[in-house]
């Protein structure tokens, strides 16, 4: 419900799902509030890429499936043009003590930089770990929940019919497809295939060895 209420009262949304796009005038809208939950912010380059902003996205995934009523938001921070949110940057003292401004050399080297504020806080507690999915859940004291292809528990609407089509299936045939889907894998495919092949294979792989894990004892 909260992370309704968050994105409905502001004005954009950032691409990546359950992730709100802050500013220097949205920023204050959210944090310092004590009737808000707490926030996880990531300071950084305005169109984040690589494998930390891909851990962050990892994350707000499993946050908005967790049950967890953190939000997430990102502050994009630009050093040309009008060089948006550096004032914000520049707050928390991202902004080095012999510059004026931050460059692009500086987004390379000193981010993301990552604040979790608790209700009320206006400071924030930094994050000091590396930027990766397991580490960042475990600071937020989240359990990443995958599906459990003997259960069915905590699979989704698209697992559970990867695990439909795989059912009665003999060992035999389930490594015989694996071999399939491993090689078709290789080959060049279109989005939607590729999609549906590389979902399947993360199935398939897990049944295979839940399968052998349940043999040995």
């Amino acid at each position: 419900m909260w992370r309704l209420f968050a994105i409905s009262a502001l004005p954009a949304v950032a691409a990546d799902y359950n992730v709100i796009n802050l500013d220097n005038a949205t920023f204050p809208l959210l944090v310092g509030r004590r009737d808000w939950p707490p926030l996880l912010v990531r300071f950084d380059r305005e169109y984040p890429f690589g494998e930390k902003a891909d851990a962050f996205k990892a994350v707000a995934a499993v946050v908005a499936k967790s049950g967890s009523n953190t939000l997430m938001a990102s502050v994009g921070i630009s050093t040309y043009g009008e060089k948006q949110n550096q004032d914000v940057a520049r707050r928390f003292g991202f902004i080095p003590k012999d510059k004026e401004e931050l460059e692009t050399s500086d987004m390379d080297k000193l981010f993301p930089k990552i604040l979790y504020f608790k209700p009320g806080d206006l400071e924030g507690q930094l994050y000091n770990g590396k930027v990766t999915k397991a580490g960042l859940l475990k600071f937020l004291g989240i359990e990443d929940k995958t599906c459990d292809v003997l259960t069915g528990e905590f699979c989704n609407e698209e697992q559970k019919g990867q695990l439909t089509s795989l059912s009665g299936k003999s060992p035999e045939e389930l490594q015989q497809l694996l071999e399939t889907l491993t090689k078709r894998s290789a080959q060049t495919l279109k989005k939607e295939e590729r999609k549906e092949v590389e979902g399947t294979l993360a199935v398939l792989k897990k049944v295979l060895k839940a399968q052998k894990k349940a043999k040995k004892q």
